[in-house]
């Protein structure tokens, strides 16, 4: 996941994030582009916002033509996917752009790539999109056929976590959609949790920290059960005040190989919390990440 700033109309690019010879030299095969945001110390955002100006067709192909003629010149040279932007703004409540801003987004940014454009990554992570009224079940059908009639391919990364009934959430239902659904396991990030003192509620609550890989492997085995399946390996810079959470990272490898796959996966994405060198430490203990 290779992501980038966005603020009124701009974009800027994160250095450590990667350029397209730095992540092909650590193996990585396509870049998924997608937005960051942050905030200040008052709460107010600093950048995170695709620009939004309005709900037409237009509207979407004028944004899209603009985020495309400006990711096309960093990324040119991976193969990489671009995001679709689905909420209005960074809030998670505020309304969807709509099924004819997101046609107009994907022909402004296919219209204005190059060749190595092959794809777009749908935003919202929520495993229960549809299922919370937020999204309809038959847009995401009609963007899917609207992206693969220009034989491109749309992903979806929702993020599941050792307290959620998977079978309980939207993902199998919609994953017929997206040409590969990848899967955030949230393990890695429910370590950090406990080393950082940000755990809400007591450890013995949550499997993962209870029976470590034993949990993960039993998620993974769910994710394998979607014929189109895969998994994100998960690690940040904490790993840089709590070097144990790189045995946490490591811990994806080991899981795979314990899943019903008994091998690393075929396919997996990446978060790497837009620096290169959180992939670097990982890979130094664990080469196989």
């Amino acid at each position: 996941m290779w992501y980038f700033k966005a603020q009124d109309g701009n974009y800027e690019t994160f250095p450590s994030a990667g350029t397209p010879s730095q992540l092909k030299d650590r193996g990585f095969t396509y870049a998924i582009a997608l937005h960051s945001a942050a905030k200040d110390e008052n709460g107010n955002l600093l950048y995170g916002n695709i620009p939004f100006s309005g709900y037409s067709y237009n509207n979407g192909y004028q944004d899209g033509a603009s985020l495309g003629r400006w990711i096309d010149s960093i990324l040119k040279g991976i193969d990489y996917f671009v995001v679709v932007p689905v909420l209005i703004d960074e809030s998670k409540t505020r309304g969807v752009r709509g099924i004819q801003y997101w046609k107009g987004w994907i022909d402004g940014v296919y219209d204005n790539t190059s060749g190595y454009q092959i794809g777009f990554y749908w935003y919202l992570e929520n495993p229960w999109q549809v299922s919370d009224g937020v999204v309809y079940e038959e847009d995401i059908q009609e963007i899917s056929n609207y992206i693969k009639n220009k034989w491109q391919h749309l992903i979806w990364i929702p993020y599941v976590n050792d307290k959620i009934n998977l079978n309980n959430t939207d993902i199998k239902p919609l994953s017929k959609y997206f040409t590969y659904v990848f899967v955030q396991p949230h393990y890695y990030q429910r370590w950090k949790e406990y080393y950082t003192g940000t755990l809400e509620g007591a450890p013995n609550e949550y499997p993962y920290l209870t029976r470590g890989v034993d949990a993960l492997v039993e998620i993974l085995n769910w994710i394998w059960s979607i014929p189109n399946g895969y998994i994100e390996m998960e690690v940040d810079g904490t790993i840089n005040s709590y070097p144990d959470l790189i045995n946490k990272a490591c811990d994806y490898v080991t899981a795979q190989k314990n899943s019903v796959v008994g091998d690393t996966w075929p396919q997996r994405a990446y978060y790497y919390n837009a620096n290169t060198n959180n992939v670097d430490e990982v890979r130094n203990q664990c080469p196989e990440w």
